[in-house]
């Protein structure tokens, strides 16, 4: 009886030495690929994060400096702006007869349930603009510029047509560290404002855009804004300020605008190629009359 052959099984050590390089290649271009993939994945988180931390960081400066007159702002370099930071406007509904230091206050939103809105609470110390009357013109005002001295709740103006709205008829006493010259207004604006700088911060290695607010003599701590972005040295933040024309200008009483640029590394972390991103924008500040200023 013939026996039949028998089929074969593995293979050469020939045959596995061929095929391990060509298997080498294949997961080298794989593992290349790969790479790539990633990479861009990457590049393309890196860009967004920064696209997006500038552009929060675009609102926020430009939502703190638009309401700015220039006499508001109170310092300004590449790293920091310090103003005063509008807290909220009122009105004037009471002030007692021959006592220029106290005015009652009720908000301006009747939306306001509780008589009194700010975008913060109240503190001694704020800034605070209100008008009088001016003494060589009785149909003129003049803007009475000073700061709280005490807070206290009342209920003076419970008569008044601006508390017809609010479901709680309290309002605001404000007690002003100087004493105004001549009569206050009653039914005029009063605005509130608080000392406040944007400024960058390092944290650990990275560079960060923080804000911070002064109350009773003391800076808080700073309140993380956007970032990362570069560092002072290479212009992570940049400010400039400028008159009518467009030209930059040193002098805060001849600003018309603020520039403002911020730069970000898409890739901050260094394990990629980096590119600069760059916000750049002008903040216009509010004019003020002659009347104002004077």
């Amino acid at each position: 009886m013939s026996r039949l052959p028998t089929g074969r099984r593995g293979g050469t050590l020939v045959e596995l030495l061929l095929a391990l390089p060509i298997a080498s290649l294949l997961a080298v271009a794989a593992a290349a690929t790969l790479l790539g993939s990633w990479r861009l994945v990457r590049r393309a988180a890196s860009s967004q994060g920064s696209t997006r931390e500038l552009r929060h960081a675009h609102a926020t400066v430009e939502s703190e400096l638009r309401p700015l007159r220039a006499r508001d702002l109170y310092t300004l370099a590449d790293t920091a702006v310090e103003f005063d930071a509008l807290l909220g406007v009122g009105v004037v509904c009471a002030a007692p007869n021959g006592v220029t230091d106290r005015v009652e206050v009720v908000s301006a939103d009747p939306a306001d349930a509780r008589g009194i809105s700010w975008a913060s609470s109240l503190q001694v110390g704020d800034a605070l603009s209100l008008w009088r009357a001016n003494g060589d013109s009785l149909t003129s005002l003049v803007e009475h510029r000073t700061t709280v001295r005490d807070i206290a709740w009342a209920s003076a103006c419970t008569a008044s047509p601006w508390m017809a709205a609010w479901a709680d008829r309290r309002t605001v006493r404000l007690t002003l560290s100087d004493a105004s010259p001549s009569a206050l207004v009653v039914g005029a604006a009063i605005a509130a404002r608080r000392r406040t700088r944007l400024s960058l911060y390092r944290s650990g290695v990275a560079w960060f855009l923080g804000r911070r607010t002064r109350t009773g003599g003391a800076w808080d701590v700073v309140q993380p804004v956007a970032g990362p972005f570069l560092p002072p040295a290479q212009g992570g933040m940049t400010a400039r300020l400028l008159d009518a024309a467009g030209a930059v200008t040193l002098r805060i009483a001849d600003a018309a605008a603020v520039h403002v640029e911020l730069r970000a590394d898409r890739a901050p972390d260094g394990r990629l190629p980096t590119r600069r991103d760059t916000a750049a924008f002008d903040v216009v500040l509010r004019a003020e009359s002659a009347q104002r200023r004077r």
